[in-house]
């Protein structure tokens, strides 16, 4: 197993790990609240989950993609 395999699961994993936890157990994440008092509670909320959500989701899906050669870049 290569290591952008490792990578691509590791994000994937991370990524649905925090849109899970957001839910259940939103006190887990300290960056949160910080974000918020800067940007707004929508703004916040926006920042954090598109770095640390929809980001990794992205890259892992896209390395994982490459890693099993089910597409051409």
């Amino acid at each position: 197993m290569e290591l952008n395999t490792i990578i691509g699961f590791i994000a994937v994993a991370f990524g649905l790990y925090t849109l899970v936890a957001r839910q259940l157990a939103p006190h887990q994440f300290a960056k949160l609240g910080p974000m918020k008092e800067k940007f707004g509670d929508r703004g916040g909320f926006v920042v954090h989950f598109l770095g640390y959500t929809f980001m990794p989701l992205i890259i892992g899906g896209v390395l994982l993609y490459k890693a099993f050669a089910l597409g051409d870049f």
